[in-house]
């Protein structure tokens, strides 16, 4: 924990002649990840015609498994494959199965391209459901000319008026329709076309184009909708002939795929290597628990005729270096949420594990409700359809959180709204739930800064940012925060700790030089001394004067970046108590509702209705209350997820670090038999 998996570099020789071997058991084995070789003597191997060849096959097997869609079966095992092998595996295939699967294909296209010509002539011709004449009437001649069009039907009446006037009553309209717009028909001399085009436009008349058909639009759209049920007919028929070809070949299409896939990675994989006469160079990355296992490996496919030398990264690839997050199982959960942000450099500190106890605390307070804690676990771990939307890691992350909720509700909340904390009630009482997120925001930060920021200096071996920024931090955050308390005189009795802060006034507790209480007296001096290490150090590391009189300035500016860090915890007790008064909201509005609706007399007739009502309020109660779930689970997660982003990473995490990628080969549709090797 707390350190991303060991990495070491990787160097190896073997000879040519026993290449496919090793490269297919790296490819199958997957404890490595390849990079490009820094050997500058060595030959590289561009990307051939045999690549563009395998690339051109393996476009056609892909686009054949999508028209017949996989089918679900156990992997079949087949003997290892070179490159040679699959490539002639697959064209025999695709000579048996391309030219049944091409006709198909092309029967279907032709179906759908019809088929949505159909509909848009239907839907076409809808717009002219309400002319009962053939259309072939309405088409303009050299000397008439016939407008169909479409116009706002509280404007048509006006529109006709002004069209006649326009033209001297040398006219014929007529409209139909019953919405908001109507159909209109005009036929008029083509000559009085320039006298119409204004009001044509004045009255935003939309021109219909007339499809070229004989029949009415009532008949046109019957006679389409008889021949689109017809091809519809024609459709199934080419789908059970695409189901009869999937069963006896969707398996071997899916397997020469993945094949063909695993081939095409190695064919890539090649371009990073080195060669030279005999032998061929790789480089890479491996875990250091898989070295053992990659010795054993190059031994048994090389035959034993190989080199391997490891090296351990060097400071200045720290950026280069690929992570791998090493964390138990239930810690291992909130990896996912690390992930959204950044995974950390090699020479960072993974924040995972403080992250696994915090983030679900957080959540627990925004949510408060130990009702809620219970439903949103239920559903999390249930495995119905709408919970498996989520990642299965951000489910198992949830389910912790939700447990962590539970117990915090039980402490501050309440069951669904009703009853309180068995600590304190925080819609009665926030100053208690209060104090505890600022403590805790402080306890947040100290993690941050005087764990995880002092452990990844001690990696770097930066002595000088551990004493002048980590340590002086501390010390101003724990003086500087004891030195508030004492000006508002809190007290610790809520927590069952018999402590008051000694009250004094806000210039005389940061005055050094009036005397105060031993407690006082210990938060100035680490309030002081954590200024005057910041001070030294930023003129130390300062550069130029700009640095060294800059420097102390920042040093003393930043304290109001604490304050402010400190009081955005206090987002959780807003959190808290908003979740709690819309639950006890609900309970409020159905119970008063209930007592004002419920009869007052029992009879036959009411206990029906007592039932109804019953069964009604029921419903408003789960339903309610979910989705106070849902929009409460939501934002504390996001809130939550802002504290650890922005508060907690923003003082030690920089991220930026790239994923161990292995060479793996990834199968679904087959598997290879135990120890063979290729050409076997």
């Amino acid at each position: 924990m707390f350190r991303t998996a060991k990495m070491q570099k990787f160097r190896a020789i073997f000879p040519k002649k026993t290449y496919d071997s090793v490269i297919a058991g790296l490819h199958e084995a997957g404890v490595v990840q390849l990079k490009e070789i820094s050997e500058i003597d060595a030959e590289r191997k561009a990307l051939g015609e045999e690549a563009h060849e395998l690339s051109s096959i393996l476009s056609k097997f892909r686009e054949m498994e999508e028209f017949v869609r996989s089918q679900p079966s156990r992997p079949t095992a087949m003997k290892q494959l070179t490159l040679a092998q699959t490539m002639k595996l697959a064209k025999q295939s695709l000579k048996k199965l391309e030219p049944k699967i091409t006709g198909l294909k092309k029967k279907s296209e032709e179906l759908v391209k019809k088929r949505q010509n159909m509909l848009a002539q239907i839907e076409t011709l809808e717009k002219f459901r309400g002319i009962g004449v053939p259309l072939r009437y309405l088409h303009s001649t050299d000397r008439v000319k016939v407008f169909v069009g479409r116009v706002a039907a509280e404007k048509t009446e006006e529109f006709f008026g002004e069209a006649k006037e326009a033209t001297f009553q040398r006219i014929f309209t007529w409209s139909t329709g019953t919405g908001r717009e109507n159909i209109v028909i005009l036929a008029f001399r083509a000559e009085d076309h320039q006298k119409l085009s204004p009001l044509l436009y004045r009255y935003e008349v939309e021109q219909l184009e007339i499809p070229q058909l004989h029949e009415s639009p009532e008949e046109a759209i019957d006679k389409m909708k008889r021949k689109l049920a017809l091809l519809e007919k024609q459709w199934d028929d080419l789908r059970k002939s695409v189901k009869k070809l999937a069963r006896s070949y969707a398996g071997e299409i899916s397997r020469i795929r993945e094949l063909l896939e695993i081939q095409y990675e190695r064919v890539q994989g090649s371009t990073l290597f080195g060669y030279t006469d005999a032998t061929t160079i790789i480089e890479g990355w491996v875990p250091r628990r898989s070295m053992k296992k990659l010795e054993r490996l190059l031994n048994s496919t090389s035959r034993g005729r190989y080199v391997l030398r490891v090296y351990e990264p060097q400071r200045d690839e720290a950026e280069e270096v690929p992570i791998e997050l090493e964390n138990p199982p239930v810690v291992e959960d909130f990896e996912y949420v690390t992930k959204m942000y950044a995974l950390p450099k090699y020479d960072e500190i993974d924040p995972t594990p403080v992250m696994s106890f915090t983030f679900p605390l957080f959540f627990a307070i925004a949510l408060s409700d130990a009702g809620y804690g219970i439903v949103l676990g239920l559903f999390m771990a249930s495995g119905v359809w709408l919970a498996k939307i989520f990642p299965k890691k951000l489910r198992r992350m949830m389910i912790v959180c939700a447990g962590f909720t539970v117990i915090v509700g039980i402490l501050i909340g309440g069951w669904f709204g009703f009853g309180g904390g068995m600590w304190v009630n925080p819609i009665q009482q926030p100053i208690p739930l209060l104090k505890l997120v600022i403590f805790i925001g402080i306890l947040h930060l100290m993690l941050a800064i005087g764990l995880t920021g002092v452990l990844k200096d001690l990696v770097r071996r930066d002595w000088k940012n551990v004493l002048f920024n980590r340590v002086s931090r501390m010390l101003i955050l724990i003086g500087f925060f004891g030195l508030s308390f004492c000006v508002l005189g809190i007290g610790l009795h809520e927590f069952g700790i018999n402590f008051t802060f000694p009250k004094m006034d806000l210039f005389a507790v940061f005055n050094p030089l009036i005397p105060g209480d031993v407690t006082v007296s210990i938060f100035r001096i680490l309030f002081y001394l954590g200024l005057t290490i910041g001070i030294i150090g930023s003129m130390v590391k300062g550069k130029g004067i700009s640095g060294k009189i800059g420097g102390p300035i920042n040093v003393i500016y930043g304290i109001t970046g604490l304050i402010s860090d400190v009081t955005s915890y206090s987002r959780l007790l807003a959190l808290g108590i908003a979740t709690g008064i819309i639950a006890f909201s609900i309970n409020f509005i159905i119970g008063f509702a209930w007592e004002g609706m419920m009869p007052t007399d029992l009879t036959p007739l009411s206990a029906i209705y007592a039932t109804v009502l019953l069964i009604a309020f029921g419903f408003i109660f789960v339903a309610a209350h979910s989705f106070n779930i849902f929009i409460n689970s939501l934002g504390g997660f996001i809130h939550t997820m802002r504290l650890h982003f922005a508060e907690f990473f923003g003082k030690f995490y920089e991220g930026g670090g790239e994923e161990f990628s292995p060479f793996k080969a990834k199968r679904k549709f087959t598997k290879v038999k135990g120890g063979e090797r290729p050409g076997r």
